[in-house]
């Protein structure tokens, strides 16, 4: 039983100051090389190490041995640099897919298509409207939305999505009237 490990990982457990530190002194330094030896860039390194702090905060548990803590801490970076890549992964993604969304903006419909288009947004009961002009048109964030309506971020993404089908059901079936 190493004792060291024990009141240090207890420290953690307990949110103590004092141990935050002497783990991050003695630790700091083995994470960022374990993250970079698996393959993160260097300007990446402190952010998975930052990763793994939250994660230790998480789900700080008491160690008898050191080797098993040290164990436990490769793990957490390898599931922490996995995620990184992930997370990268998905924001080149939406980076193009919010670049297509964006040249689709720039393009100018034809008059018939605009006036069609502003019929349609003008058609949609006010909330919705509104969310729609904000969103799209000003470009207002999911977020942005969700603080200014009182809502979260997953009710904005389910309203607006609901609003898109609205919007596309009435331009392929327009009222004859």
């Amino acid at each position: 039983m190493d004792l060291e490990i024990t009141d240090l990982t207890r420290g953690l457990a307990n949110c103590d100051e004092s141990a935050w530190h002497c783990f991050h002194e003695r630790y700091f330094a083995t994470l960022r090389g374990r993250a970079i030896s698996r393959g993160t860039a260097e300007s990446e390194a402190a952010e998975v190490v930052q990763g793994v702090y939250l994660r230790v905060m998480r789900h700080a548990k008491v160690f008898r041995e050191s080797a098993a803590f040290e164990a436990w801490l490769a793990c957490l970076t390898r599931c922490e640099v996995i995620d990184l890549a992930r997370k990268s992964r998905r924001r080149s993604w939406l980076g193009e897919c919010f670049q297509h969304w964006q040249e689709g903006r720039q393009t100018v419909p034809d008059d018939e298509t605009g006036d069609r288009l502003r019929e349609a947004v003008g058609e949609l009961e006010e909330p919705g409207r509104t969310l729609v002009t904000r969103h799209y048109i000003e470009g207002w964030t999911q977020e942005e939305l969700a603080v200014a309506s009182g809502i979260t971020v997953k009710a904005v993404e389910s309203k607006l999505a609901r609003l898109r089908c609205q919007l596309r059901r009435s331009l392929k079936n327009p009222d004859p009237y």
